[in-house]
Parts: C-alpha cells; structure tokens; sequence
C-alpha cells in the first residue's frame, strides 16, 4: 500500500484526534533510516505547531520517529546507523526504545521544536510489521501531563483502528499454564 492510500485510510482517525485535542494531529511512515510526514491536520489554535506533509526526520528523533523505532526492534549493532549522533549512548536509547514498545507510545518534550510536545503511537500492517506512526502536538503550555496521559490513551486507540483498517489482526493473548488465577 502506499503512503497516499495509508493517508488517506488514516482521515477518519486524525480527525477524530483532531477534533477531540484541538492540537496538530499527523501521520508519518518510515522512509529509511527517517521517517516522513504523509498528513497533517494542523491546529487551529493561534499557538500551533506544524511539521507539514514532506516533513523527513530521523527515526531516532522526536516521538513520531521513536515510535516507529521502538517496534523494529533492531539489535544495538544495526542501531547504531540510526543514530542522530555518533556518540549517542545505544544502551540508553535501546532502553527507551523498549520502554516506549511495553507503554504503547513515545512522547517527547522541547526536543525538535523548543516548547512543544509530541505524543506518538505506532500503527501495524496486515503483515503485523510497523507501517508508520500517528502522532499529536502542541505547545507545552497547553499539552501538560495530564493531557499527555490523555493523548496517550487516544493516539494509542485510533492507531489500533488504523491497523486494523489495514489488515492486522488482534494480538493472541499467550496464557500459560499456572498462570490462571
């Protein structure tokens, strides 16, 4: 599918986010070791932050990108060339990478644009493999911690919906035995 359809199947889900934060809300796909921006609802609040459709950025950076990163799950060596810095820490980055795979999102404060922050999900294709990322963004001055939570809980939702619009199917829940209570 290419990134055209894969926005286009999205509209429904970055409006309802759209709607429901009344923040920047888009979609971004891997592209290499970077990912870019396929759509974009921008804000319309007066203060709003926006990347545009064409937007590339390393994967490693900012939440939309670490998002992705996160369920490639790449062994440290390979990871390294994904790397912004040369002398940026892997295991740390590996580390967060797995903390954003178990929390179902990346967020991210002031870390591409000063004053703003991002809050990201991953969205799967039919193959369960990592299709891209659904993301929301704002000024810090409006999207505090508690609306991070929210955020979270809502990318998270509407990234589900996405791959299931493309063909992935439910997660089996793998129940061992003894592990009934």
């Amino acid at each position: 599918m290419t990134s055209h359809s894969v926005a286009q199947l999205a509209q429904p889900m970055l409006r309802k986010l759209w709607e429901e934060t009344t923040e920047t809300v888009a979609l971004f796909v891997p592209d290499g070791v970077y990912r870019l921006c396929v759509a974009e609802m921008e804000s319309p609040q007066p203060l709003s932050f926006r990347r545009g459709v064409g937007y590339r950025e390393k994967l490693v950076l900012g939440a939309s990108g670490r998002s992705i990163l996160s369920q490639m799950q790449l062994p440290a060596e390979e990871l390294s060339r994904y790397l912004a810095d040369p002398n940026q820490d892997v295991a740390r980055l590996l580390s967060e990478l797995e903390t954003i795979r178990a929390q179902g999102f990346a967020m991210s404060h002031h870390e591409l644009i000063e004053g703003a922050v991002a809050v990201a999900a991953p969205f799967f294709n039919g193959a369960d493999q990592v299709a891209g990322s659904v993301c929301i963004f704002g000024p810090s001055v409006r999207v505090t911690d508690q609306r991070v939570a929210q955020f979270a809980e809502l990318v998270r939702h509407e990234a589900g919906n996405l791959s299931r619009a493309l063909g992935q199917k439910p997660r089996q829940v793998q129940v061992t035995a003894g592990s009934r209570k």
